[in-house]
């Protein structure tokens, strides 16, 4: 696996990852962007802000992780690399360039929660998910150097 910066050609990719990603873990997540706007998104807001590192497994995205000023984006892992160690090696290379970290995760999403946590994230806020777009219960959790 070959972890690289990402370029605005992966945007596609990038945008299909994460449809299909969201799509399987949380099922019932509304849909509220079609893939014409989740395309545009990675294209024209996260490539050109934020960092944003891609594995790449012979040629084709398996995950990628988008962050920002203490703020962890996007994490995903196309459903097929999951549980593979791609998610962590992600996360580790973003906390290796990070003092602390920041994300938003859904409540419902046990399974991101139990993983953010494994790598030293703490819950510090639960809210009824009136700020965000999809208006589901979210957590925010932080994770600090040691």
């Amino acid at each position: 696996m070959l972890f690289r910066q990402a370029s605005v050609s992966d945007a596609p990719a990038i945008a299909r990852l994460h449809r299909a990603s969201r799509a399987a873990a949380m099922p019932w997540l509304p849909v509220i962007h079609s893939p014409h706007e989740v395309l545009e998104f990675f294209h024209d807001q996260v490539l050109p802000s934020q960092t944003v590192i891609v594995a790449d497994k012979l040629g084709q995205v398996a995950g990628f992780v988008a962050y920002a000023d203490g703020w962890l984006n996007h994490l995903y892992v196309a459903p097929n690399a999951w549980r593979d160690g791609t998610g962590s090696q992600l996360l580790r290379r973003v906390q290796a360039a990070s003092s602390t970290l920041q994300l938003w995760t859904f409540q419902r999403n046990n399974t991101a929660r139990a993983f953010y946590v494994r790598f030293g994230f703490e819950q510090v806020e639960l809210t009824d998910g009136q700020r965000n777009e999809e208006k589901m219960p979210d957590v925010r959790m932080v994770w600090r150097r040691i």
